[in-house]
């Protein structure tokens, strides 16, 4: 890669990439934000489903609104009007806590569902009654990319992780509305054109930008951006991507993938005296 600092891979071991997102530094739980536009739902369910299978207590909400999950997507469902203040209304809730996924919302507004703010996340992180929270924080609806507006994301300060989603399929596309949500707000901040294509070169002024696709990260939460929906086409980013890494050291890693294949991350560059659990 011609650069000492960093270490990249195709296809890399998956136990050894996501395990380093459950250290036990931070306390009893984990806390991962996922923020940005591209499948950030299908992100929350991969990661859930990847942890619950090696026992660990998951937990999957939102600081905004998502659809309620199917069946087939948790093991136990809790909504309630205080889940602010807790686990829920009946301490029994806590006690039936058991290896698998829990879903817990604050209301069911219809099809979807609303769930506890990020202060009550917080809150609840630090109560230890699961080994990894999972929150969508952030809407896009179902576009490829966005900019936050002034009050997005909703991210819970006690994050130990951000993973920040765009489509890959936006990327070097012409843009414009129809795959990028707050259109106005990306050409306030970058001056792109409808029709202009949406770089990797242009991306890289984001990923540090006030207003960009980190906003409203935690200082002490490691950042990861995963360009989601890229079946087969890393090698041709491969030096690029490794290159903005490079210019940005906030980052923990870029990951290149798509998290609905068998095969979820092709490929994945990060600081070397980051890139060990």
């Amino acid at each position: 890669m011609g650069n000492p600092c960093l270490s990249a891979g195709y296809f890399p071991d998956i136990e050894r990439l996501l395990g380093q997102l459950v250290n036990r530094n931070s306390g009893p739980s984990s806390l991962i934000a996922l923020c940005g536009a591209g499948g950030k739902t299908s992100t929350l369910f991969w990661l859930a489903r990847h942890f619950a299978q090696t026992g660990l207590r998951v937990l999957i909400t939102t600081t905004t609104r998502m659809y309620l999950p199917t069946p087939d997507q948790y093991d136990t469902l809790i909504i309630g009007e205080h889940v602010g203040d807790g686990m829920g209304a009946r301490p029994s809730d806590v006690a039936a806590i058991a290896p698998g996924i829990t879903a817990l919302f604050a209301a069911r507004e219809g099809e979807k569902v609303s769930g506890p703010s990020p202060a009550a996340l917080d809150r609840l992180k630090a109560q230890g009654h699961f080994d990894l929270i999972l929150v969508e924080a952030d809407g896009a609806r179902g576009r490829l990319f966005k900019l936050p507006a002034l009050h997005e994301p909703c991210i819970p300060s006690a994050s130990d992780w951000v993973i920040a989603l765009t489509g890959a399929p936006c990327i070097e596309a012409p843009a414009g509305p129809e795959h990028i949500h707050r259109w106005e707000q990306v050409q306030a901040v970058t001056g792109l054109k409808e029709g202009q294509p949406l770089t990797l070169a242009l991306l890289d002024g984001l990923l540090d930008h006030p207003e960009g696709i980190f906003k409203g990260a935690p200082t002490q939460a490691r950042r990861v951006w995963l360009i989601n929906g890229n079946y087969q086409n890393e090698r041709a980013w491969e030096r690029e991507l490794a290159s903005l890494l490079g210019r940005h050291p906030e980052l923990h890693a870029i990951w290149l993938g798509a998290v609905r294949e068998p095969v979820a991350i092709r490929y994945s560059v990060s600081h070397v005296a980051d890139s060990t659990p």
